[in-house]
């Protein structure tokens, strides 16, 4: 899958390589790439502010260099929703490359809103860079679909796998011990659930947490039927 590029240079936009152009028939040179135009303004515009931002080691330091850069990676989340691609972000105040692989496919995002001009008491806005004043909202366009049908799937294959083993591993001390190997049993599987509770909002771990609870639980239930 092609890998799009946005970056701020000499006060223009560049995607993919290409200044962005005004919207409308008269943009001049460069091109849209079939963006709305609210997000067209608003990456031109973080462009100019980007220019006009000091360069230095304490660059980075200054907040309005930090809501520029913030901006800047919403910016890209946007054009990753927009594009259906995944894109790379050049920071123009830390010149890291930030990699946005899973901003794709989320219907209908929100426009982003312009920066805030501040006026200087006479109706002209004031030089320098535009900084926002508040905490700049996130784009709600970073994720994509939940793969329920892969990821219970391996669900199941992990709670086969667990409870297989489980009623295998317990199943002699169950026959020796009786309910004292039941316990033993649920002493080891009880270790092992802090360790599994800390991965269960990790994207692909999660379902193998989910597996080997459920598996984990049924092999209990069958061996404490032997049990008693």
């Amino acid at each position: 899958m092609r890998v799009v590029e946005v970056r701020a240079e000499r006060g223009a936009a560049l995607v993919a390589g290409v200044a962005l152009a005004e919207p409308g028939p008269h943009g001049g040179e460069g091109r849209t790439w079939g963006l709305p135009p609210d997000l067209v303004d608003a990456l031109r515009e973080w462009a100019r502010v980007a220019a006009s931002l000091p360069v230095g080691a304490g660059a980075a330091r200054d907040p309005a260099a930090d809501a520029i850069s913030r901006r800047g990676r919403q910016l890209a989340a946007r054009l990753s929703v927009e594009l259906a691609a995944p894109v790379d972000y050049c920071d123009p105040v830390t010149g890291h490359r930030v990699a946005l692989r899973r901003v794709t496919r989320t219907p209908h995002p929100p426009p982003v809103p312009p920066l805030p001009r501040h006026g200087t008491g006479d109706g002209a806005p004031a030089p320098g860079p535009v900084v926002e004043e508040a905490e700049l909202s996130a784009v709600t366009a970073a994720a994509e679909p939940t793969p329920w049908g892969v990821g219970l799937t391996l669900s199941v294959l992990v709670a086969g796998v667990v409870l297989l083993a489980n009623l295998a591993l317990a199943a002699p001390l169950i026959a020796g011990l009786g309910p004292i190997g039941l316990a033993v049993d649920a002493a080891v599987v009880a270790g092992l659930v802090p360790a599994l509770w800390l991965n269960r909002h990790v994207p692909t771990w999660r379902w193998a947490v989910y597996g080997t609870f459920a598996g984990a639980g049924l092999a209990l239930v069958f061996l404490a039927v032997a049990a008693f």
